[in-house]
């Protein structure tokens, strides 16, 4: 019989995480990137979404984003307080989520391998400061293609076409929740192009947060670990 150590049982047990019954990945930066490299390598479609507690609010009352959220290949924790209220949280991870080192390393990967990308915005002022920032940070990056879509647009064709025309290795979303996975899971079938990366609406590129951004996130910890420990203690009965 093959033998494993405690550690190692116990570090991949903290791969995934339960949060009130939305599973979510916790890989590392590095562990990712390998798994996004693979599939490259094997040409294989993949979508990424980065979550954030508000996706998660979402999710717990809608159960489209519910569902989306567990058909996404890979989701990334794009907020430390998440594994935080789930006592899952590490140094490392807390480093890597705070820096939103994924980003940064994969858009770097996609610049050194002279990947093709297209981004997708809320709205066109959006979608060209996602541009500029993205161009600023990365400037060899090959970026062939820009549109967006109104957040309460159900008519996603037009977007659609343009993505496939452009063909695109990745295709960079930041569309807010639901809009996002309204969009994806509505098309994933349609788009023409390796890797689907959900980074939403995320205000990074920005500013350092506010003192009431700061204190909204503590109490979505509150929150969401009051939310976890209620569906545990169900479960448990």
């Amino acid at each position: 019989l093959r033998k494993y150590s405690l550690f190692g049982i116990l570090e991949c047990m903290i791969k995934r995480i339960n949060i009130a019954g939305i599973e979510l990945d916790n890989y590392t930066v590095r562990e990712m990137l390998m798994k996004i490299e693979r599939h490259f390598d094997e040409n294989s479609f993949t979508t990424i979404e980065e979550i954030n507690m508000d996706t998660l609010k979402l999710a717990k009352s809608d159960a489209e984003i519910k569902e989306t959220i567990e058909n996404i290949t890979y989701t990334v924790i794009a907020d430390a307080g998440i594994l935080n209220a789930a006592s899952a949280e590490s140094m490392q991870r807390k480093h890597e989520i705070e820096n939103h080192d994924f980003f940064f390393e994969l858009l770097k990967r996609l610049e050194r391998n002279h990947k093709k990308v297209y981004i997708l915005g809320e709205n066109d002022a959006d979608a060209a400061e996602e541009e500029n920032f993205i161009k600023d940070a990365f400037p060899k990056i090959d970026i062939i293609g820009k549109s967006s879509i109104a957040q309460d647009s159900d008519n996603f064709e037009n977007v659609v076409n343009d993505i496939n025309v452009a063909s695109p290795d990745v295709v960079l979303s930041f569309l807010a929740s639901p809009c996002q996975e309204k969009f994806i899971m509505e098309n994933k079938d349609k788009i023409s192009t390796n890797l689907w990366y959900g980074i939403g609406n995320n205000k990074f590129m920005d500013k350092k947060p506010s003192f009431v951004s700061r204190l909204k996130k503590m109490l979505d910890v509150k929150k969401l670990t009051k939310i976890i420990n209620n569906y545990e203690k169900q479960e448990e009965k």
